[in-house]
């Protein structure tokens, strides 16, 4: 597997990641509505490709496709972070993640912190996140939980 940034060309391949795993695994947890509006049918890729050129995120690469990505705030806040539902499971996530905190001691960081959906709490609170805030949040009159989560970084530089 290789992980590497974003680059030009990406982002019809980063957009079906993130598509396809919002709407295949957070639907167990999560109502179509919210679902639609997070990753609509009818994206404005332009936008999208706008983003990719902001956020400039990492991307996993398994057999010639990109099978996941990740965006890494100078904050040390993640953002996204999806596997495409395929190969959730086969430690896309898991190298994804060791990327961020690699880049983030780079960045002198002394933690990482993200906005964790009820379907990737389990994967981040076994990589070491710590739940800091949970939250009943109710967005167009559906239940929308979701954690604050944070992680101190070993080795960070200070």
């Amino acid at each position: 597997m290789i992980i590497r940034r974003y680059q030009p060309g990406d982002e019809s391949a980063i957009w079906d990641v993130y598509f396809r795993a919002t709407h295949e695994s957070n639907s167990r947890d999560y109502h179509a509505d919210l679902l639609n509006r997070w990753a609509p049918a009818d994206q404005d890729m332009n936008e999208w490709r706008e983003r990719c050129i902001q956020k400039n995120p990492f991307v996993a690469i398994l057999e010639d496709r990109i099978v996941g990505m990740a965006e890494l705030e100078e904050d040390g806040f993640i953002d996204y972070f999806y596997v495409s539902p395929d190969f959730q499971g086969q430690g896309v996530g898991s190298m994804l993640l060791a990327r961020l905190e690699s880049e983030a001691i780079g960045m002198n960081l002394s933690k990482l912190k993200a906005d964790v959906s009820l379907s990737a709490k389990a994967f981040f609170e076994s990589r070491g996140f710590i739940v800091t805030e949970a939250r009943s949040n109710v967005i167009i009159g559906h239940p929308a939980p979701n954690f604050a989560m944070s992680k101190h970084l070993q080795g960070e530089q200070r």
